[in-house]
């Protein structure tokens, strides 16, 4: 609530010092970095990846999209391109036919004694 002499940013204009405009959960400052919103509220993208974007049913790391990240959607799991892989030979599975056993992925080779 104090007057901003310099450094002053806008969001939702409305003007923050610099120094105020932080990201809602890690309190980094987000002055001339990359962040996004959600409810009103400003994150910086490691948190909101980390809060909000599915997980990796491979790595369970955060699917962000950014920068053009691919990842593979089947019925409510996702991977990153390069976790897709067979659980038993590690053969890359993207673009090529798997099937399931359990909570497992396999090449049809792994997989044709299920």
């Amino acid at each position: 609530n104090q007057a901003i002499t310099t450094g002053g940013v806008t969001y939702r204009e409305q003007p923050w010092h610099k120094e105020c405009f932080v990201c809602t959960a890690c309190k980094k400052q987000l002055s001339g970095q990359r962040f996004t919103s959600r409810d009103e509220f400003a994150y910086c993208l490691s948190c909101f990846c980390n809060l909000y974007s599915k997980k990796c049913a491979g790595c369970t790391n955060p699917i962000s999209g950014l920068g053009g990240t691919k990842y593979i959607s089947f019925e409510e799991r996702q991977w990153h391109n390069d976790c897709f892989n067979c659980k038993k030979c590690s053969l890359s599975l993207v673009g090529r036919g798997f099937l399931t056993e359990r909570d497992d992925i396999l090449c049809p080779e792994c997989g044709k004694d299920i």
